[in-house]
């Protein structure tokens, strides 16, 4: 099962890396820090919510297109107007699209699979004139979406969840055989090695849209790991749960790309994945049974909370 490789992998990497560690004192501090804190709800007021083929079908597109936002150093960030104020990353994405979803046929997937570039622009407009980062990339997968849905699933996602049968590892197998850009690996010493994280956060997100219930129960949701992207190595070596070495530490400060796949980056993820991971372990046995993908939840919104004094390391990459 892929849930298993993903640990199992990501656990090589762990212990053959030389340029990230965990640090495994920090990791009770961190363990006190959330244990109380209340477990973070679904944010209704970006997200779209309409019956249930709709909002499944906006959560699939939404978690198909939730990658990569971040502007070269000194350049502006793609930016919506979110009323008086203004948003970016992945929330801007998610009201982006929760918008649109009044303003264009979205669930329709053969609009999906035929949309044009310049409609598919409209719906990314920004108020700074800055492009979406990847875009060409976005417009392709959105595209394919469209074909797949059509050809395989009736052109709904829900079809496709339905397939699962509340099995969230089955889901991610699905998503993982029918979609290439969910297909997150990378080769690490000659071994593939399993990430994942939009396929599983494909799984959380619909878990946390549905309140468990219906298209988003999995009865195996403890499974999923922490979805390892920017803001959760981030705030990890905030926390000190993170180690790099001085060479890796400094093209993270300066803001130099890390190429996707190379062997600091699958570093940096797996070592992200299982710093959750013993994070979990910790928690329970102090008698809070959090599952890794509410830990990533509840780092990832103190991740937005925390003006942390380090950069995310930058990957130009569709799978985060």
């Amino acid at each position: 099962m892929l849930l298993e490789k993903t640990l199992s992998t990501t656990q090589y990497v762990v212990k053959n890396s030389h340029q990230v560690r965990i640090n495994k004192e920090a990791i009770l501090k961190i363990a006190k820090k959330i244990a109380k804190k209340p477990r973070p709800l679904w944010a209704n007021i970006f997200h779209f919510q309409g019956n249930t083929e709709q909002t499944a079908q906006y959560i699939f597109i939404l978690d198909s297109l939730n990658f990569c936002f971040w502007a070269n150093k000194g350049k502006e960030r793609w930016t919506i107007k979110n009323g008086s104020k203004t948003i970016n990353g992945y929330f801007a994405l998610a009201l982006t699209l929760k918008n649109s979803f009044k303003k264009y046929p979205l669930s329709n997937a053969m609009f999906l699979a035929d949309i044009k570039r310049q409609t598919l622009k409209e719906i990314f407009a920004s108020c700074n004139s800055q492009t979406i980062p990847l875009f060409e990339e976005r417009y392709q997968i959105i595209r394919q979406i469209g074909q797949v849905l059509s050809k395989k699933h009736q052109g709904q996602a829900a079809n496709l969840i339905k397939q699962a049968e509340n099995s969230a590892q089955k889901l991610v197998e699905i998503v993982v055989r029918n979609f290439s850009s969910f297909r997150d690996t990378a080769v690490y010493q000659g071994k593939k090695i399993y990430l994942l994280k939009r396929a599983q956060l494909l799984a959380s997100d619909l878990w946390g849209a549905f309140k468990g219930q219906g298209l988003g129960r999995f009865n195996d949701i403890e499974k999923l790991t922490c979805f390892a992207d920017y803001k959760i190595p981030q705030i990890l070596y905030y926390f000190d749960v993170l180690e790099y070495s001085d060479k890796l530490l400094l093209k993270i400060k300066n803001e130099k790309l890390i190429p996707a796949g190379s062997q600091e980056e699958i570093e940096i993820r797996a070592n992200t994945i299982w710093a959750v991971e013993e994070i979990k372990q910790t928690l329970s046995a102090q008698g809070y049974g959090l599952p890794s993908f509410q830990i990533d939840w509840l780092l990832w919104n103190l991740a937005q909370k925390i003006k942390m004094p380090t950069a995310y390391h930058k990957t130009r990459t569709i799978y985060y």
